[in-house]
């Protein structure tokens, strides 16, 4: 069975998402709207990171035995501290000093480019305890098929 690149893509990605101030602590892979609408969230720090899988795209097939991909992972940080504002902002930068370079800094054979996508700040709402801030990342691989 060929290497599941998505999965070493993530687990690479939460491991190098560990230094963000705060918000590294803790850092999942998971849906961010399962946690975060969940009844219970007593064990969750007050600061933390999800990665949540979203589209993937076949970008090409040119060599046999391979194909280009390109997946986006929504990388959220997230917290239930007041003001949410500046704290936000904070681990954003985290983030992006994080990942940095073309490819992120992730070394997952395969990988070609990284690029992150507009981003969108989800202030707490109404009767809501926690604010996020979502930082789509672009990362396009070469998935061996073999």
């Amino acid at each position: 069975m060929p290497t599941d690149m998505q999965s070493e893509i993530i687990a690479e990605l939460i491991k190098r998402l560990g230094v963000v101030d705060s918000f590294g602590a803790e850092v999942i892979e998971d849906n961010v709207l399962r946690v975060i609408d969940a009844e219970d969230t007593a064990g969750l720090r007050d600061d933390f990171i999800i990665v949540q899988p979203g589209q993937t795209e076949e970008v090409e097939r040119k060599v046999p035995g391979t194909v280009r991909e390109s997946v986006t992972l929504n990388v959220t940080a997230i917290t239930r501290r007041r003001p949410s504002g500046s704290l936000l902002r904070t681990a954003r930068l985290g983030i992006k000093c994080a990942l940095p370079g073309p490819k992120a800094g992730l070394t997952t054979q395969g990988v070609q480019t990284v690029t992150f996508l507009p981003e969108t700040p989800m202030p707490a709402g109404e009767g809501r305890r926690w604010a996020c801030h979502v930082m789509p990342v672009q990362v396009t691989y070469v998935q061996p098929l073999k």
